[in-house]
């Protein structure tokens, strides 16, 4: 396992892992969370190139979240991937993602298409991390010439402002290439007023088929 950390602010600090977090790399992430835990009042855990996690992971990774909430200190565990996620849902772990202030961004590769899974509350300062995700497959597949369909399922997607969603249909335009057919599916429907309300529709090519 590597562990890379970079801060993001005064006193928040981003933390990607990747690899396996187990028996054997699970005190690596430990003393590196104690090193950085008395000068931080975030920390964000990205899991995006975690491969595994064991039971021992787990368990550091509960410790943390109560040392950090004793001390008024706030833990985010983002971009689970499908494995990972089914490991959080099996065992509880799921409820530290799911408070109201968390998002996440669930990518699963389909056969003929890219899902992104969003998940809780979006709101500005997390539309970089969907940013980020449309401007990775538009890199990908740019060089391919094939069309690619994306969607962007919103079925567990609690919330957005109005705020977010103007962001978020920049993004999709910024991201836009020619071989992409970009949908929103499973909207709830007071989801679906918000992007109506700010534009987010068929006039940039959005639309929703549930």
């Amino acid at each position: 396992m590597t562990i890379h950390t970079r801060k993001t602010g005064r006193s928040s600090v981003e933390m990607f892992l990747s690899g396996r977090l187990d028996t054997t790399t699970a005190p690596q992430f430990e003393r590196k969370i104690k090193q950085l835990e008395d000068d931080m009042t975030e920390l964000i855990l990205d899991f995006s190139e975690l491969t595994y996690i064991s039971s021992m992971g787990l368990r550091v990774l509960l410790q943390t979240h109560k040392a950090m909430s004793a001390k008024k200190q706030k833990l985010v565990i983002q971009n689970l991937g499908e494995s990972i996620r089914e490991v959080f849902e099996m065992t509880g772990f799921i409820s530290l993602l799911l408070e109201e202030e968390r998002f996440v961004v669930i990518r699963k590769d389909e056969p003929d298409m890219i899902r992104l899974s969003l998940i809780g509350h979006l709101v500005p300062a997390k539309v970089p991390m969907l940013t980020k995700e449309l401007g990775l497959l538009r890199d990908a597949n740019m060089l391919k010439g094939e069309t690619l369909r994306v969607v962007l399922d919103a079925e567990k997607l609690t919330y957005i402002s109005g705020a977010a969603c103007h962001l978020l249909k920049e993004a999709i335009t910024e991201s836009d290439w020619k071989y992409r057919k970009l949908s929103i599916e499973n909207a709830p429907a007071e989801i679906w007023k918000v992007f109506c309300n700010e534009g987010l529709g068929g006039s940039i090519g959005v639309e929703n088929p549930a």
